[in-house]
């Protein structure tokens, strides 16, 4: 039988936009693509996955996808979260999220209009699409011959060889599953979602009486945001679809919450009448379409790209967590790095040393990326901790993964690649020093009630602001790499600052207790002696006295909370630094 170049098991989202990209950066290869659903498909088709964020988004209109995602999507006004609980009326609790159209776009994707889509432009783009057909089987060659991919259609059997083939089967896993290379992730958390028929405008879920929080910054397009609803152990998405109509989900940590509260439509309407009554109400009369539940959905996996010429993208190769959309960054990694392997091939390079390269990487991004919810449950039932975890998350995020991608870092040989992925751990340790904390803080100081006001991350002008601007561009090749090191030594002072803040609030047993809890002693970390004199010295004072990066921790965050012994826990602080 003639040999295939490419063949692409799957036609969800990464399957179809890596067979748009294979086709567009390396037009020589011919792609085949088989997917079980054959056309049409419908509007709102049952996917999660509707959320964008800047990486995604960037690769998606990398892939001349721009105009489409606008005139066929929603641009997605960022992402807004409402932590606490939902015992408190929406108004009196602390929103966080933008205060202004986001610079960098992302979008809300309505996945069966997408998909639909995608299928067209990737046949005109001269892609094989076999729809309606099942993939019983991949035999992989060995030392060099074809691989075989087995599959049904309309009842008769048939067989493709190919060089290459690409598991994008989603949870299905096939090459995952027959190879053994599913790892268990850390992270244990379930989700259901269902869609009703129109939108919820969360503006809908307060009074007008309220007309301060009416009156609020982008208050009248709120609901062009991934809304979260948040309290311990739990949140609650509301996205809106291009289509007018809306999609709801619920996650539960398993720490906190069983999956048997929400693993039907009836035990989820309980569950968000329990925790976010105003949501409950709000669902009570509208249309629902569908709905699906899914139990421990983080997985990773122990390499997705051989030297054997195979790879695995997307949900087929590892899943981490919902809450920050990042399902289409990993397709957008995942996808890359698979097209930079054909081209490696295909230069003649070494295919297996840049294979170890790309996996050593996707899983310390798949790792890094599932510490920031591993131990978030407490955070979300905590306003202040939420928003320093907020601010410390898009710090790292647009300032080092989106950089990882816009400076095309995984294109670069093992010895240009190290420097990044040198830093890239660097991140990677503070970050989850920085999860450690929060979460800490949160659990040995639950808040009574939160503030009821408007947090806007990222503040104009900010630090944060200029990451998320940045995180759009590609730097000239010399400028790259000096702009990430100038950000992780950013990031080391953000942490002694939030470090600082948790501290004065704990007070000194209190205090005590999370710097043994975390490991402090062990972080080696720096924290000047005038900066802790300042703390205690008023504040027009104090405020000249701080560093760009404090000052923008302290704008960005808001006024410290003090327990009545701050100075105390500040000398418990000092005495923990190194001399």
């Amino acid at each position: 039988m003639p040999v295939r170049d490419v063949v692409i098991c799957g036609g969800g989202l990464a399957g179809l936009l890596l067979a748009r990209q294979i086709r567009r950066e390396l037009p020589q290869l011919h792609v085949t693509l088989i997917e079980r659903t054959r056309r049409p498909l419908p509007d709102a088709a049952h996917k999660v996955g509707e959320s964008s964020v800047e990486l995604g988004s960037q690769y998606l209109e990398r892939l001349g996808l721009k105009d489409y995602m606008l005139e066929r999507h929603l641009v997605k006004l960022g992402l807004r979260f409402f932590p606490g609980g939902g015992h408190l009326p929406l108004a009196q609790r602390c929103e966080i999220g933008p205060c202004a159209e986001p610079l960098v776009r992302s979008y809300q994707i309505d996945r069966g209009r997408f998909e639909e889509d995608l299928r067209a432009f990737d046949e005109a783009d001269g892609v094989t699409l076999v729809e309606g057909a099942r993939v019983l089987d991949i035999a992989l060659g060995k030392d060099g011959a074809p691989h075989v991919v087995s599959y049904e259609l309309d009842g008769a059997a048939h067989q493709l060889a190919t060089r290459w083939v690409v598991d994008a089967a989603g949870r299905s896993a096939l090459l995952r599953r027959q190879l053994k290379l599913t790892r268990t992730s850390p992270h244990a958390a379930s989700a259901a979602w269902f869609r009703i028929a129109g939108r919820l405008d969360i503006s809908d879920l307060v009074p007008a009486s309220e007309a301060a929080w009416h009156a609020r910054p982008c208050a009248d397009v709120r609901w062009r945001s991934t809304n979260h609803l948040m309290g311990r152990g739990y949140w609650a998405w509301i996205i809106p679809l291009a289509t007018g109509n809306t999609s709801i989900g619920i996650v539960v940590h398993d720490t906190v919450h069983d999956f048997h509260e929400i693993s039907s439509l009836e035990r989820a309407r309980d569950f968000l009448a329990r925790h976010e009554p105003v949501l409950a109400t709000a669902l009570e009369s509208a249309e629902v379409l569908d709905f699906l539940c899914l139990k421990g959905y983080s997985h990773s996996i122990s390499r997705c790209w051989s030297a054997e010429r195979w790879a695995i993208v997307g949900e087929a190769g590892a899943f981490v967590d919902p809450l920050y959309s990042p399902g289409t960054d990993f397709i957008t990694f995942a996808n890359c790095f698979t097209v930079e392997m054909l081209r490696v091939e295909r230069a003649g390079g070494d295919l297996a040393g840049k294979a170890a390269l790309l996996n050593a990487q996707y899983r310390v991004s798949v790792g890094g990326t599932i510490e920031l919810f591993r131990q978030a449950a407490p955070v979300y039932g905590h306003s202040r901790a939420m928003a320093a975890k907020v601010y410390w998350d898009n710090f790292a995020y647009w300032n080092f993964t989106c950089q990882y991608f816009q400076q095309d870092v995984y294109k670069k040989s093992a010895e240009e690649h190290e420097p990044y992925a040198e830093i890239g751990r660097h991140f990677l340790t503070w970050t989850g020093r920085v999860q450690s904390l929060l979460a800490g803080w949160a659990e040995l100081l639950p808040e009574v009630a939160p503030e009821a006001i408007f947090r806007p991350l990222p503040v104009f002008p900010s630090m944060l602001v200029d990451a998320h601007i940045a995180a759009g561009k590609q730097l000239p090749a010399d400028e790259g790499l000096g702009y990430v090191r100038a950000r992780a030594d950013e990031a080391v002072q953000i942490v002694a600052e939030l470090v600082l803040r948790v501290v004065q609030e704990l007070g000194p047993q209190l205090a005590s207790e999370l710097l043994a809890r975390i490991g402090f002693d062990e972080w080696a970390l720096e924290l000047p002696a005038a900066r802790l004199h300042a703390e205690g010295l008023d504040s027009r004072t104090r405020r000249k006295l701080l560093s760009p990066v404090a000052r923008d921790v302290a704008r960005s965050l808001g006024r410290v909370h003090r327990h009545p012994a701050a100075q105390a826990a500040r000398e418990l602080l000092a005495r923990k630094l190194p001399a």
